[in-house]
């Protein structure tokens, strides 16, 4: 039995859910904090309440849509900064441990690999406001000596995702034999990092020095054609694949590719799946819940 208390701030989102079970599975307590679960990250009394009873905290709870936060920019980022706000006053307030994951959408378009100490140029307000945070975290660790840590997630994907995301939305236009619509001419870059080698990364973080930043990627380059065929493959498809332009909310981000090699030196984690095996998971998921939905 390890004996800590967690909080999950967003365990019912995707990056959070997926947390909160690895932590169970740890014998770990944890306490779920979000909306689903009756708690309010703006009521600083409900959350000095959680955070005074944890050993560490994890804050996920956020706006996290880049392309409706182009659409309303005020909201996203003001609920974004004023949530993490509260969440590092009251870490701050009770000297607790807090666990930012950070997002490599903060690096905007970039050479590659990116590493940590590459320029944040974030091409929309959720970028930004992940940006914000992100240095905000660092201040509260240079000025207030919190110990937080933070972890810049390359694009994660797995169960439980959005299914508006791209792995989703090329499944079902696969499943379904219709067009798998491919955003620009599919040389785009992502670097996709499976969920169960990002949670192992953010367990782990616990270890990092406070005030560091480390990146989450898979060092790989992969094209969004490249996903679009392997999809199609893995669901014997007869899906055309098609090209459409990009939406203007999308920010025009060409690369995005990490380094891992300072998450490897500081605490030893490395991603250890590979895009097929990830994505043979995520489209059994994705199988069993359109069966469950009819």
């Amino acid at each position: 039995m390890i004996d800590m208390i967690a909080l999950v701030t967003g365990d019912a989102g995707f990056i959070g859910s997926n947390m909160k079970e690895f932590l169970i599975r740890r014998n770990v307590d944890v306490i779920g904090f979000s909306r689903r679960n009756g708690h309010d990250i703006f009521d600083m009394s409900d959350l000095r309440r959680a955070v005074k009873q944890s050993d560490i905290v994890y804050h996920f709870a956020a706006e996290a849509k880049p392309g409706e936060s182009v659409l309303n920019p005020k909201y996203t980022v003001e609920v974004n900064i004023r949530g993490s706000l509260n969440v590092l006053e009251a870490c701050r307030e009770f000297n607790v441990p807090l666990i930012y994951p950070s997002s490599c959408e903060i690096y905007g378009d970039s050479k590659v690999p990116i590493r940590e100490d590459f320029p944040l140029k974030p091409p929309n307000p959720y970028a930004a406001s992940k940006a914000a945070i992100d240095r905000l975290c660092y201040t509260y660790y240079k000025c207030y000596g919190l110990d937080v840590k933070i972890v810049r997630l390359f694009n994660p994907y797995g169960p439980h995702q959005q299914l508006n995301k791209i792995i989703p939305t090329f499944y079902f236009e696969a499943i379904k034999n219709k067009p798998i619509t491919v955003y620009g001419d599919g040389t785009d870059t992502r670097d996709y990092v499976y969920i169960s080698d990002i949670v192992w990364g953010l367990w782990l973080a616990r270890d990092l020095p406070a005030g560091e930043a480390i990146n989450l990627a898979t060092g790989r380059a992969t094209t969004n054609l490249e996903v679009a065929k392997l999809i199609k493959s893995l669901t014997n498809s007869k899906s055309k694949i098609i090209f459409v332009d990009y939406p203007k909310a999308f920010g025009g981000i060409r690369n995005q590719v990490g380094s891992y090699e300072k998450a490897e030196r500081l605490i030893g984690w490395r991603p250890k799946i590979s895009l097929e095996e990830g994505l043979k998971k995520t489209l059994k998921w994705l199988s069993e819940i359109s069966r469950e939905n009819g």
